[in-house]
């Protein structure tokens, strides 16, 4: 039993969290999403984050400088690779030293945890960047989540959407905070 809470909490994290955002998505009825995101907390607490959808429910997408594109991108595709990886070095090195959804060391102690239990795996698609300032940039994904238990083989796998918040320190973006609305 400890084990699958250890999952279901681990889920949450991994996943990225936000308890008080509240998603711009103006397709939310057509989408079956609730325009609020009630899952654990683990994110920014003051409503900046979100996206919105255009007609077609595709995420609109920020201006951005071509060049800083590619690197944000590029960070967004390290930070999967470091956790797909199980490489926590790696994984340290994308996060932002003072990140303002969570705490370091508490996550790198529950993904040490999850990393010795579950084989993880992050599947994203559709990565759009939906907000952009020169210091600050979120980009957004749909993102399968598997977790297959190291012990039992028993898999729990979830889908949602992801908005993972960048900030530029030392000219670097790293990941400051991570919120996920899982499917309804």
């Amino acid at each position: 039993m400890k084990k699958w809470l250890l999952a279901a909490g681990a889920m949450g994290l991994l996943a990225g969290c936000s308890a008080d955002e509240e998603t711009q998505n103006a397709d939310t009825a057509e989408a079956g999403y609730e325009n609020t995101n009630d899952a654990i907390g683990h994110g920014v607490e003051d409503d900046t984050v979100g996206f919105t959808l255009d007609e077609d429910g595709t995420p609109i997408a920020a201006d951005v400088p071509a060049g800083e594109e590619v690197v944000l991108l590029e960070a967004y595709n390290a930070y999967i690779n470091a956790f797909n990886a199980e490489d926590i070095d790696a994984f340290m090195n994308v996060l932002a030293d003072d990140p303002e959804g969570f705490d370091r060391e508490a996550d790198k102690e529950l993904l040490l945890d999850t990393f010795e239990q579950y084989e993880t795996t992050y599947e994203p698609s559709d990565m759009t960047i939906v907000k952009y300032e020169e210091d600050r940039a979120e980009v957004f994904a749909v993102i399968d989540v598997t977790m297959v238990d190291a012990e039992t083989d028993n898999t729990i796998e979830q889908t949602g959407r992801q908005v993972v918040v960048f900030e530029k320190e030392d000219g670097e973006w790293r990941v400051s905070a991570l919120h996920f609305i899982g499917n309804q």
